[in-house]
């Protein structure tokens, strides 16, 4: 498979060539840029042109096919005429055609991509722009059938999250120009910056009470630079600029003269030859600040339209989210819904909480979205959302760590969202039972989570965490399907559309001062639980169910800081265990009993 983009690995080198083929957003400006792909490469049988020679290009507007079927996928939701697996009834003469890959529901038999090829190719198609069905990779591999040798025009296939971008401009009305093909040698003189080959804002939406200086708040920049043209270049300048909430510039950088090969790439990263002072500031302002890479060459570039990228982070004081935020609401910004491909029963999006000062705030509940499949018929209206909020008690150190594992989730508050109506794609926020003041350096993962395996969940397809991944080696958002957990969620560049809501715990005068640490195993349990918590001596316990219904009330006596509560008596369900210590701690964690 061939990629517009190279994933950072375990170690980032200065120079390496790699192949200048490109499949390129050209207008408008939000959807430009390079994307992951794989193409129809003759050596796998298709009679398409070989992007290995330089200078194969094309250049068109794209055109979402259709092929008058009606209804929607079950799979996706998408109308199944964007499948393009009939003739199709609209003329797509000098376009390039918009087909949506098979997803394993839109026919009774397969349709193959090299058919659904033809078939534009027949409708006057120049090219072909192949959407995968989510959570495949990006191949096209083979021909398949025996449609492949007859396909003449170039055909390309790229990821479902970028395909969401597109397919969004394109149902707004907007002419959306599109770049296949070899960029070498094709200029003299032309460089570019890659949307995901860069270090971003740790998060997108970022707490104002745990971001009060330049040490609470910083980032390291980054990004990766290509020189696509015939010519070496030797005056290769890169900027870093962050614009802050009033429009204008509160940090900048430039780096270089750079020089670089013909061919060759240059990371401008921490601890290399070149690298951007890390970004901080002596304090921040609330609102929204604009981070963009741009890279020059002392002379015009014939192929400007990947010289810069750009994202946004939100300094605000109620929203933590690793999503980009919606500009009119500073909310979680939804652009894709997913599920994972081989989920059973549970499926949950979650986000991890984790900072020196976290005691400076409260968690109150989780922002999320979530849509149901057209073609299943279901509807939102009654559905049933799962919240929780859990102290992750794991012990490890990063992503690279054998010990990393979700075995000691202690959840400390719950919560249920019950839609009130058939809200399909909104953003709907959910209350936790109660609110709880977070610890200093304890790591949280927040969670929604659904039983409906007709229920998909939202997700942000624009912001791309892949270089954050590889450089910080911290979870960031996991999820959890059929009671099994993955730390990097669908990939780092699939975010959830989920945020956590805060307030100042310090304004509201709650603190955490009195609450006790403490561990719970197991969880969930049938028989007994066992608490360890800092503390001895007698403690008073008392366990609520979710309606806040007492159901036990029992003295403790903390041996070694341990004590055992007979749980069998409980029906099963979710539990509020209340514990209150003679000196007047307390501590409060939710028990599931099986």
């Amino acid at each position: 498979m061939k990629k517009c983009l190279f994933f950072l690995v375990a170690v980032l080198s200065i120079n390496f060539s790699h192949s200048q083929v490109v499949c390129a957003g050209v207008s408008p400006a939000s959807i430009a840029g390079n994307y992951s792909f794989s193409w129809g490469d003759p050596a796998n049988t298709w009679g398409s042109p070989d992007f290995n020679i330089p200078g194969t290009t094309i250049t068109g507007d794209l055109m979402l096919v259709d092929d008058g079927s009606l209804g929607n996928s079950p799979a996706s939701g998408l109308p199944l005429a964007y499948y393009g697996c009939s003739p199709l009834i609209n003329n797509l003469t000098g376009k390039i055609a918009v087909v949506y890959r098979y997803d394993g529901v839109t026919a009774s038999t397969i349709c193959w991509m090299s058919e659904k090829a033809l078939i534009a190719q027949n409708a006057g198609a120049i090219g072909v722009l192949f959407i995968n069905r989510p959570g495949a990779n990006a191949d096209l591999s083979t021909g398949g059938a025996t449609s492949a040798p007859s396909v003449t025009i170039p055909a390309v296939l790229i990821d479902f999250n970028d395909g969401a971008l597109l397919l969004a401009e394109l149902l707004q009305g907007n002419t959306v120009t599109m770049f296949f093909g070899n960029k070498t040698g094709l200029y003299a003189n032309d460089i570019g910056v890659v949307n995901t080959d860069k270090l971003i804002s740790k998060s997108m939406g970022v707490s104002a009470q745990l971001s009060t200086n330049n040490s609470e708040f910083n980032f390291e920049l980054g990004t990766r630079i290509f020189n696509y043209g015939s010519s070496n270049q030797t005056s290769i300048m890169v900027t870093a600029n962050v614009d802050g909430p009033s429009g204008t510039s509160v940090f900048n950088s430039v780096v270089g003269p750079i020089s670089l090969l013909a061919g060759d790439t240059i990371d401008v990263y921490p601890g290399e030859t070149f690298s951007f002072p890390q970004f901080s500031l002596l304090s921040y302002p609330a609102g929204r600040y604009n981070l963009t890479y741009t890279v020059s060459l002392g002379v015009p570039d014939e192929y400007p339209g990947d010289n810069m990228n750009a994202s946004d982070f939100v300094v605000n004081d109620s929203i933590i989210s690793y999503s980009v935020l919606d500009p009119l609401t500073n909310l979680p910004s939804t652009q894709n819904f997913s599920r994972p491909t081989t989920n059973n029963n549970t499926y949950s999006n979650c986000m991890v909480i984790k900072d020196p000062n976290s005691s400076r705030i409260g968690v109150e509940g989780i922002y999320f979205s979530a849509s149901t499949s057209y073609g299943s018929g279901i509807l939102l209206s009654g559905e049933e959302m799962a919240l929780s909020l859990y102290q992750w008690d794991d012990i490890f150190t990063d992503l690279n760590d054998v010990n990393l594992a979700f075995n000691t989730l202690n959840p400390i508050s719950i919560g249920y969202y019950y839609y009130p109506s058939d809200l399909q794609g909104e953003t709907v926020f959910g209350a936790f039972s109660a609110p709880v003041v977070l610890e200093d350096n304890r790591r949280y993962l927040a969670c929604v989570k659904t039983v409906n395996t007709s229920l998909f969940l939202g997700s942000d397809a624009k912001t791309n965490y892949l270089w954050n991944e590889s450089y910080y080696l911290q979870p960031a958002f996991p999820i959890e399907s059929d009671g099994v957990y993955a730390a990097s969620g669908f990939g780092a560049d699939s975010p959830p559309a989920m945020g956590i809501k805060i307030f100042n715990a310090i304004e509201a005068g709650i603190t955490n001062q009195n609450q006790l640490n403490f561990s719970v195993f197991p969880n969930p349990s049938q028989n007994s639980v066992t608490i360890s918590i800092n503390a001895e001596g007698n403690a008073k316990l008392s366990i609520t169910d979710v309606s806040g219904k007492e159901v036990m009330i029992t003295a403790l006596n903390l041996i070694k800081n341990e004590s055992e509560i007979n749980i069998s008596t409980l029906q099963p369900g979710m539990y509020i265990f209340n514990i209150v210590t003679e000196t007047g701690e307390t501590a409060q964690f939710n028990i599931i009993k099986n």
